[in-house]
């Protein structure tokens, strides 16, 4: 497995948007990032093209970049918003669905999802 870094990024984004979800995916936009507590993926934005839009494939899309960070076990940070039509109660719903938390407080949007491993220990300690 190649170790995770912009260029992995980007050719899943290519294999996304050109061949899995060919036709679908409008703009699809992730960045490999480094903090404090270690790499994650920032996800900028999913963009599905209007025509394809509420037939499931932002789930499907969110699916795969989920899928993504438990292989590599990192996390994933994005800032929900609504500039782009979807209502924020509704984003929140689907990134909470996939695993996601909301850090701080709803009017900043800021989200976290933790990969399966980091899940799993955190809840090894508190039972």
């Amino acid at each position: 497995m190649a170790k995770l870094n912009q260029e992995v990024l980007d050719e899943h984004i290519f294999y996304l948007k050109k061949t899995k979800y060919k036709n679908l995916i409008q703009d699809l936009r992730l960045e490999y990032c480094t903090d404090n507590d270690g790499n994650y993926i920032y996800l900028v934005c999913i963009k599905i093209k209007k025509s394809q839009q509420k037939k499931g494939y932002g789930n499907a899309v969110l699916h795969e970049i989920v899928q993504l960070a438990d292989k590599h076990n990192v996390r994933i940070r994005l800032w929900a918003t609504d500039i782009f039509g979807t209502e924020l109660k509704v984003l929140y719903e689907l990134y909470k669905k996939h695993g996601f938390v909301l850090i701080k407080n709803d009017s900043d949007g800021h989200m976290v999802y933790f990969p399966q491993k980091i899940r799993k220990n955190c809840n090894k300690l508190e039972t």
